[in-house]
């Protein structure tokens, strides 16, 4: 079953990597870490296994049944981009024509596989076409994952503009685990070897085979609050999960909108990656300090910066009613009174709102703000 794949450990094992990273990365460019090393790894087991039961549900009602060399195809290009580390290629739409492909070739070739595969391509790649409405499903689950998950708790980070200039971004890179079953031909996987259950209805056998879908999602964003990006991004990934899975259905009909299904998502996902960057890329650098005060990049959990309701994206523009431009004038003006932090913010909107809260002793030097570093004076992002 699906606990014996290897890439299910390979990117179990990823994913805390990819948590030990993250955060070695934030105390390196913040001198703290906001979130704890276990996050990618939450990530991994969360939503993923309720989505993937139920479009199992979906795809066990219909039938739909797939070769083993697919699940072989699948898990090993699976396994190569995780161990690349580039999760952004790890889209139902980019992977899953890329089997397609592998298949097609060996088939239309008749190019002979290795004796210790012990497995056939099947005749007509019938279930090369099916995995073209599996895809569509698989892009409801990444368009899901990357709204629900991928938008929770994205990491600060610093980096440079052209002009050298510190400025500071977000930063989210996830991995998911969607489990799904399929029915497989009962002979393919005597074939291959092992045990399974086997079932048999009017005189062929097939048994319930599970594939561990690992998707993932890797982005940065320079230029706005990343829950807006995010949430756009996800939004026309689930309008190409449609457009997919109607031309995959409709292939039943019509063969060739299977190659159809397979083009436009591998095009369509591209295309919306590049578009993605673009924006980041063209809209310039959002959070830098500017000439109305200092620009709040997140806030510290469980800190009193938190407790104000101060929220990342805000500009501090007078602290105990001092103006302040930048990390050096925010300090200062908290020494001015160590018992007492009133402040004048802007908010997402550019209206003016007050908040204001009782320091307790040292309180001052650890109000929660992460901010861009002024490069001036070397102070510590949470010394404010």
């Amino acid at each position: 079953m699906g606990l014996i794949n290897p890439v299910l450990y390979i990117a179990i094992l990823a994913a805390l990597i990819a948590g030990v990273l993250r955060v070695k990365r934030e105390r390196n460019d913040l001198r703290v870490s906001l979130l704890p090393p276990w996050l990618e790894l939450k990530s991994f087991v969360g939503l993923g296994i309720p989505i993937g039961l139920v479009l199992s549900a979906m795809i066990l009602a219909a039938g739909v049944e797939v070769s083993v060399i697919w699940v072989y195809a699948v898990s090993a290009l699976m396994a190569l981009i995780i161990v690349s580390w580039q999760f952004r290629l790890l889209s139902p739409a980019l992977f899953m024509p890329a089997a397609a492909a592998v298949l097609y070739a060996l088939y239309l070739f008749e190019l002979p596989l290795p004796e210790w595969a012990a497995l056939e391509i099947p005749e007509g790649l019938g279930t090369i076409g099916v995995a073209s409405i599996v895809m569509g499903l698989l892009l409801l689950a990444e368009g899901l994952l990357i709204r629900w998950s991928a938008v929770k708790k994205t990491s600060p980070r610093t980096v440079r503009t052209p002009r050298g200039l510190k400025a500071g971004a977000f930063f989210t890179k996830r991995l998911w685990f969607v489990p799904l079953f399929f029915l497989v031909p009962a002979g393919s996987l005597e074939a291959a070897g092992g045990w399974w259950p086997i079932f048999t209805y009017n005189g062929t056998s097939w048994a319930v085979f599970a594939v561990p879908f690992i998707l993932g999602y890797q982005l940065t964003v320079v230029h706005d609050l990343p829950e807006q990006i995010i949430k756009q991004a996800s939004k026309e990934i689930l309008w190409l999960s449609a457009l997919v899975t109607v031309l995959g259905v409709a292939g039943f009909w019509a063969p060739y909108l299977y190659i159809a299904a397979f083009a436009v998502a591998f095009a369509g996902r591209i295309f919306l990656a590049l578009r993605t960057r673009s924006i980041c890329r063209q809209s310039g650098y959002y959070f830098i300090n500017k000439e109305k005060g200092v620009m709040v990049v997140d806030i510290i959990p469980g800190t009193p910066a938190e407790k104000m309701g101060l929220k990342r994206g805000e500009i501090i523009h007078k602290l105990n009613g001092i103006l302040v431009r930048d990390e050096r004038d925010l300090y200062a003006a908290l020494q001015k009174n160590r018992a007492h932090c009133k402040l004048e913010v802007l908010d997402h909107q550019g209206q003016i709102r007050f908040v204001q809260r009782a320091l307790h002793e040292g309180q001052h030097h650890q109000l929660g703000i992460i901010m861009v570093e002024d490069p001036m004076r070397n102070f510590s992002s949470d010394s404010a």
